[in-house]
């Protein structure tokens, strides 16, 4: 029944005669894909532009009562990005959006609902603190009021407040960059990677850390995670976190030379059952080009999973892990051999993945740009794009279309009907769009 319930909200927000919503901004996509039945409907999240890395920072959280929450950038002149929110509810997208933040340095967004159902936003905010270029130098989280309104709160200004030990870690004002949040009862929880002044390449960009800033709104204690400083691994390019069985556990990947730099090879990292200690940062996978990195997903049945995709072979693989003991994943040999999902012309992009709470099967949602090989983000087939899902099932991965126009940055997630529901822009429009499945 509840399947159904949301389906009937999706169908009256589809409207009976097809036409265009009366917000231009916020509606739905009644199209079937040129004729070609999709079992996903498409609801038009938003349609305003979007610099080009900004196309990438999108977020998605689904959150009590299957509430899913969105935020993601709009340009809105030469100068300035908006940061917005907007929830889907049974089939409902949010007449207006809510702004969050005004911001000209574009680095990341994620998102999570605390226990009481209000979502929280981290971002690249704050100040410049006296930089040229970082007009935002500082890890933000702003947390939504009940009217509807947010207030941001800097939880970190200083690479110093998360002390390494070391004396390029400890030091500079850049942190922030490429945040992921998750909340431990009350207190949010948020990694992000701290690239020390962002101007030296081996200091900053190859000496960056993964640190973590928890508590919230107004105190907040901090700890690095994984030291980069005298390691030179560029680590936390990418960043993904996760609660697994009441600790939190991340994905993150190396990337050299700037902010936006391509990421290379896969790390994984879990707190240990001590709540403040973390296992060292092991290199689970090895990938020569990880596009926006790889994807980390955990079920209590199946354990941890890894999607990433080699962005120079277009080779689309899983990596798991059955994490059911504490000291478990620790260790690259704990992990499975890649299991291929996608190797075919130039395809497997930004995957996504999650586990059905039913039936502990894994989906990861990827984008196919062109059957042809060597193809590049700007020179996709028509023909050939496709936003998809794959799901394996008896060690079988069976593959299913979502929008045959392609998708970017897709973010998979499952409701508590067991639908699947996808984030991504749409191919083309850059429209921001959210599929559910019927």
């Amino acid at each position: 029944m509840k399947r159904h319930a949301w389906l009937l909200g999706a169908a009256l927000a589809l409207g009976c005669g097809g036409g265009k919503p009366a917000n231009p901004d916020a509606g739905t996509n009644p199209q079937s894909d040129g004729g070609t039945e999709t079992p996903f409907v498409r609801l038009t999240v938003d349609t305003e532009a979007s610099e080009q890395l900004a196309i990438s920072n999108i977020a998605m959280a689904v959150g009590p009562d299957d509430r899913i929450g969105i935020a993601y950038y709009v340009k809105v002149n030469d100068k300035d990005s908006e940061l917005r929110y907007r929830e889907v509810k049974d089939g409902q997208v949010q007449a207006t959006a809510e702004k969050i933040a005004t911001v000209q340095r574009v680095y990341g967004v994620t998102l999570a609902f605390n226990p009481a159902g209000q979502p929280a936003v981290s971002y690249l905010g704050g100040g410049s603190d006296d930089s040229v270029f970082w007009l935002q130098s500082d890890l933000a989280v702003s947390f939504r009021n009940a009217n509807g309104t947010w207030t941001e709160r800097v939880a970190v200004k200083r690479g110093d407040e998360a002390i390494a030990g070391n004396p390029v870690s400890d030091t500079g004002y850049l942190v922030g960059i490429n945040p992921a949040m998750v909340f431990s009862g009350n207190d949010a929880l948020v990694v992000y990677r701290d690239v020390h002044n962002g101007q030296s390449p081996q200091q900053d960009w190859a000496g960056s850390d993964v640190e973590l800033a928890s508590g919230g709104p107004t105190a907040w204690q901090h700890r690095v995670v994984a030291a980069g400083g005298d390691v030179k691994g560029g680590y936390g390019g990418r960043i993904q976190m996760l609660m697994a069985d009441g600790q939190p556990a991340l994905v993150f990947d190396s990337a050299l030379g700037a902010a936006d730099a391509p990421g290379q090879n896969v790390f994984f990292q879990r707190r240990n059952t001590d709540g403040t200690t973390w296992t060292p940062a092991v290199q689970v996978q090895a990938v020569g080009g990880t596009m926006l990195g790889a994807s980390l997903a955990y079920d209590p049945v199946a354990g941890f999973g890894i999607a990433a995709v080699d962005r120079f072979t277009s080779q689309l693989t899983l990596i798991t892990c059955d994490g059911k003991a504490a000291t478990k994943c620790a260790a690259a040999r704990d992990w499975t051999t890649p299991d291929p999902v996608y190797q075919t012309g130039s395809g497997g992009w930004y995957p996504s993945l999650a586990f059905d709470p039913a039936t502990h099967d894994p989906s990861i949602a990827f984008h196919i740009c062109s059957l042809e090989s060597g193809r590049n983000e700007g020179s996709c087939s028509p023909s050939d794009d496709a936003l998809v899902i794959a799901t394996r099932v008896e060690d079988q991965w069976r593959e299913v279309t979502v929008d045959t126009a392609g998708g970017w940055s897709p973010k998979l997630a499952f409701l508590s009907t067991g639908q699947r529901v996808v984030l991504y822009r749409a191919g083309g429009t850059q429209a921001l769009t959210l599929a559910v499945e019927r």
